[in-house]
């Protein structure tokens, strides 16, 4: 007897369930993961940021530096320390990219870019988790990861291939 199929095309409420599962599984889990630099916050900065608080010296407003983690710990020319790792609550750029007045908002309209509630939410926890930077995953230097030692007559869970563990000894658990 042929076993049906389960179609979500045909049970739209079976669909909405599992995006809802699916989104409350996601959302558990970003929201306990520890903000990341490289992945979360640079990108967001690169895009709305660095225009303005980036390298160029020209193009620089504020005597703001917010790629280099020294800099962007300093007082700007306002005399607000822009981040104070471990405490959003100080951090000026929290408070710019909270604030409901027009003028002093970061990103400005000007720029036509925004920041989505979700990126606000992980910059204020990036900041609260210690504003970590990293350096650019180009010019990190690259660690092989360690190899499993594997004792014969015990398969690991962790390899991912026989020819890995056939090569640190012989396993007579392992077909060849």
């Amino acid at each position: 007897m042929p076993l049906k199929s389960c179609r979500l095309t045909h049970s739209p409420a079976l669909a909405v369930s599992f995006a809802a599962v699916f989104s409350f599984v996601f959302a558990a889990f970003a929201a306990t993961a520890p903000v990341d630099f490289n992945r979360d916050i640079r990108p967001a900065m690169s895009d709305t940021c660095f225009k303005c608080h980036g390298p160029d010296d020209k193009a620089r407003k504020g005597k703001l530096r917010l790629d280099l983690r020294d800099e962007a710990l300093q007082p700007a020319k306002s005399g607000k320390i822009p981040i104070v790792p471990g405490a959003p609550e100080k951090s000026e750029i929290i408070a710019r990219l909270f604030t409901k007045d027009a003028d002093d908002v970061m990103p400005p309209a000007t720029t036509h870019k925004t920041i989505s509630p979700a990126q606000k939410d992980l910059f204020r926890r990036w900041v609260a988790e210690g504003a970590k930077y990293a350096g650019h995953w180009a010019f990190e230097t690259v660690v092989a990861p360690a190899v499993p030692n594997v004792s014969a007559g015990v398969i690991s869970k962790k390899v991912i291939s026989k020819e890995v563990i056939s090569a640190q000894s012989p396993n007579p658990l392992i077909t060849q």
